[in-house]
């Protein structure tokens, strides 16, 4: 028997939090389905602390696959929530949330970017990564004390053959000169802790649950995606229909 571990996310908007929670039961749905003598658990998780927390339950190997349904981005499970009262950012946080946003679908100016109306919560690669991410949304993590890091998780919870897949936006992208001078993607990362036999797969892109082409609702798994096996990239660039993987949701 293989223990499986479903995460879903919380979100400021409510709608999210029910789309991640739909994208979960179907992945449990299809885990049953393949291996019915399997433990399939479904957590809901409000902040980083929560998703380690669950995570290192788990020990000697014992946790198959993970799958985390949340919003994403290349530094980490991107978990937010807003401020009860805004506060001014500083002009560093300023600009560089500008410019940044400059060549995106969700330019901002600086009058946009005044001041700072949602506080973060996720799980991020490290601190850097997380600064980056405050300063790409206009976020503040200051008073929060449950985001966590890759370097809380016990990474002998997996078993040498796991499958961990990040069903939100943007997990494994390469943002060129960031990616490949500084800091590897999320996904790549997490890989890097993973045993030689273990795949980690990410998107690329922003990702839809509800236009996946087989006409399933609730399903993140299609869209370009990159795997890495051991930490080291095996696809690249590759729709997530056309991949099957062991021990995961998608057999071989």
């Amino acid at each position: 028997m293989n223990n499986r571990l479903i995460i879903y996310t919380d979100s400021i908007l409510s709608a999210d939090v029910n789309t991640f929670e739909a994208a979960a039961e179907r992945l449990k749905k299809d885990y049953q389905t393949k291996s019915p003598k399997d433990s399939v658990k479904i957590l809901f998780v409000k902040s980083g602390k929560e998703i380690v927390g669950a995570i290192n339950k788990y020990s000697n190997g014992q946790l198959a696959s993970l799958d985390i349904v949340s919003h994403g981005n290349q530094g980490g499970i991107h978990i937010a929530r807003k401020l009860a009262k805004s506060v001014k950012a500083g002009i560093v946080q300023r600009r560089a949330h500008v410019n940044w946003r400059a060549s995106s679908d969700r330019p901002q100016d600086e009058s946009q970017a005044e001041f700072i109306e949602e506080s973060m919560h996720g799980l991020y690669t490290d601190w850097a990564a997380k600064k980056g991410v405050s300063y790409y949304y206009n976020q503040s993590f200051d008073e929060s004390s449950d985001i966590a890091y890759l370097a809380d998780i016990t990474f002998s919870s997996f078993s040498k053959n796991a499958f961990v897949e990040f069903h939100g936006c943007r997990t494994a992208e390469m943002i060129p000169g960031l990616n490949t001078v500084f800091k590897d993607n999320f996904a790549k990362q997490f890989a890097d802790n993973l045993g030689s036999d273990a795949i980690v797969v990410g998107h690329i892109l922003n990702s839809n649950p509800n236009k996946n082409p087989n006409g399933k609702q609730s399903d993140y798994r299609h869209g370009l995606v990159r795997s890495y096996k051991g930490g080291k990239l095996v696809n690249d660039q590759v729709d997530r229909r056309k991949l099957k993987f062991a021990n995961s949701s998608t057999p071989e």
